[in-house]
């Protein structure tokens, strides 16, 4: 049993951004929030019986992650707790979401960078979608900022580089396909580091 002053140390628990309360994600979404910088969230199934992932937060305060493997069909609940400093918070609040495995429109593949890569400070973002048309839109999930977009070309393919230089760091991004104004489910996640540019 935890004493009083243990109690008094427990953190609170980590919020859930992503994803949102009744939205219809795809298998393997995106998952979003906040907490204490430096803890590290995980996030269960209400049931409690498998986790769908874990993930450290940053020094702005938010954590994210792509679910490890793939949800089944139909409604979902999730809810997050973490851990800082060796004590566990209580659980967060319960999300709940409804996933389906074919949306109208799948999510962008991202080539490059590629997962752990060090990078210049304008890197290149490629890869492809399964409909040759409309955008993809790459976010620095640790602001919410968009960093860079591509037009889709003829073949499904989409490159392009970041509209201003990266600060040196770690960066976690993720992307969506938009067509029409209509946006897929987020991509998985893909982290990378910014190092020093030495080129003049």
């Amino acid at each position: 049993m935890s004493t009083p002053d243990e109690q008094n140390t427990q953190p609170a628990p980590p919020t859930i951004t992503l994803p949102e309360e009744g939205s219809t994600t795809g298998p393997a979404t995106l998952l979003l929030g906040s907490g204490i910088p430096g803890a590290l969230v995980q996030v269960w199934n209400i049931e409690n019986t498998h986790s769908l992932g874990d993930g450290q937060v940053s020094a702005n305060g938010r954590w994210a992650f792509s679910i490890s493997g793939a949800q089944f069909p139909g409604p979902q609940g999730i809810r997050a707790h973490q851990m800082w400093e060796g004590i566990t918070s209580e659980w967060s609040e319960e999300r709940k979401y409804t996933v389906r495995l074919r949306p109208a429109i799948d999510v962008p593949v991202i080539i490059e960078p590629q997962e752990g890569a060090k990078v210049d400070a304008v890197p290149v973002f490629s890869g492809n979608v399964t409909q040759a048309t409309g955008l993809v839109n790459i976010f620095d999930l640790d602001t919410g900022l968009e960093i860079a977009r591509a037009n889709v070309d003829s073949t499904r393919q989409w490159r392009t580089q970041v509209t201003q230089p990266l600060p040196a760091g770690q960066y976690r991004t993720s992307a969506v396909h938009n067509i029409d104004g209509k946006n897929s489910d987020w991509g998985r996640v893909r982290t990378f580091t910014v190092t020093v540019n030495s080129k003049t």
